[in-house]
């Protein structure tokens, strides 16, 4: 059963932090939008967000559609796009998550 939240043990025996679904979401949202050569996919259904998280067992894997400007190297982009949202995530929130899937559903011309 997928689980709405990611439990981070703290190096301290104080407390437990669990973090949302919508946290990991969030950064992969902003790490998209500081890049220039690509946008989240728009064009889907009205219902579905481009970016899906999924956390089994306390491990997450993100899917995220993004449309590539034309002009750009696509391989380069989403390898660069995926090492920026691994590098945020893990310092944001002490986590690293164990797949990022960048989906290239279209161009931007």
């Amino acid at each position: 059963m997928a689980q709405d939240y990611i439990m981070i043990r703290s190096q301290s025996d104080i407390g437990i932090v669990a973090l949302n679904r919508s946290v990991f979401t969030t950064i992969a949202k902003i790490a998209i939008d500081e890049e220039d050569s690509i946008v989240l996919n728009d064009g889907g259904s009205l219902f579905k967000y481009p970016i899906s998280c999924k956390l089994v067992d306390n491990k997450m894997v993100l899917t995220i559609e993004v449309k590539v400007k034309y002009t750009v190297n696509v391989s380069d982009a989403c390898s660069k796009l995926q090492k920026k949202i691994f590098e945020s995530i893990s310092h944001m929130s002490e986590y690293t998550p164990e797949k990022i899937d960048v989906r290239v559903v279209g161009f931007v011309f």
